[in-house]
């Protein structure tokens, strides 16, 4: 029993020194750590000291311009120079890279915003000039011309061709091709009975021509042979004859009028039925392609009544050929309709 308990006593013995050893080694951890934080703490505390220590005596480097907050370093008295130069700047004028002041620019973009808002729909109103828009463009070329007046030149044009081909040619000299096209081209195709004939004609369309060509003939073409184009000169043309575009509701009286010229009744004209029309949105264009057998006097006096109206419809072109009977003519038609 004794022995039993001495070693009780020394297990008992042994736990205690066991504790009391553990306990000794947990406060020494303690203080060890304690001891490395406070001397970190030093070290950045001191490294911070002489950072703001330097900056004082040194003053700031270029790398750290605009790094470090203002309010830190007003607390120890340092200026960063690049926000002086820039407060500084403030009050000055600065200048672009073309040499201008940005200032001067901007009092002009300033007044010219204010001189925006001051106008008015009232000062414009009072301001514009109705007579700008009745300003009309200078009207001296078929090009420039509006459609009626188109019209108007077409058929003068036409008129005062076919009058001409009919004094200037004698009976002796036949055609095979006619053409007339707007505003001012002709071509003219056929033989004369002599050479004499043939220049005599040749000399009387030149007169009348703004230009004139004849192409090179082959060698072995006759001396007699009459191959001509060009532009002729229009005289006085009135322009101001047809006032109105034709109404959508009046195409046919309109066409209707256009058959009527021919007083005699020899002209068979066909292809007014099925026009092509082209809308432009403030008007339409019609268009016809006719036909007709006819004698030159009976459509030149047909071209001449229709100069002579009130009718609105252009004759754009006209091509006349021989037909097995008289001749053969086709006439492409144009006509303005209000929608």
């Amino acid at each position: 029993m004794i022995q039993l308990n001495l070693i009780e006593a020394a297990s008992h013995t042994a736990s205690l020194e066991a504790k009391v050893q553990v306990k000794l080694n947990t406060k020494n951890k303690t203080t060890t750590k304690s001891r490395v934080v406070l001397i970190g703490f030093g070290s950045v505390a001191a490294l911070f000291v002489l950072f703001f220590g330097a900056l004082m005596a040194f003053g700031l480097p270029k790398p750290l311009y605009g790094v470090i907050p203002e309010a830190v370093l007003s607390t120890f008295g340092i200026e960063d120079p690049s926000r002086v130069a820039l407060q500084e700047g403030l009050g000055k004028p600065q200048v672009t890279t073309a040499g201008g002041l940005l200032e001067r620019q901007r009092e002009m973009e300033r007044a010219a915003l204010l001189e925006q808002q001051s106008v008015s729909v009232e000062n414009i109103i009072q301001e514009v000039s109705p007579k700008i828009f009745n300003r009309a463009v200078a009207r001296n070329h078929y090009s420039n011309y509006l459609p009626l007046e188109q019209i108007a030149y077409q058929n003068t044009a036409l008129s005062q061709l076919l009058v001409f081909i009919n004094t200037a040619t004698p009976d002796n000299i036949s055609f095979s091709d006619l053409i007339y096209e707007a505003p001012n081209y002709y071509y003219v195709r056929g033989v004369a009975e002599t050479s004499t004939m043939q220049r005599s004609f040749l000399e009387r369309i030149k007169a009348v021509s703004v230009n004139f060509r004849t192409p090179t003939l082959p060698e072995n073409a006759p001396a007699t042979d009459i191959t001509v184009f060009g532009e002729y000169n229009v005289s006085q043309p009135n322009l101001d004859v047809l006032k109105n575009f034709v109404n959508a509701d009046g195409v046919a009286e309109e066409v209707k009028l256009f058959s009527g010229l021919d007083v005699l009744q020899k002209m068979k004209l066909s292809g007014l039925e099925k026009p092509r029309v082209e809308d432009f949105g403030v008007y339409k264009k019609y268009m016809y392609k006719v036909s007709s057998n006819t004698d030159y006097t009976t459509l030149m006096n047909f071209v001449v009544e229709l100069q002579k109206s009130q009718v609105r419809i252009g004759i754009q072109k006209l091509e006349v050929i021989p037909a097995k009977k008289n001749l053969a003519a086709t006439m492409h038609l144009v006509m303005y309709v209000a929608p």
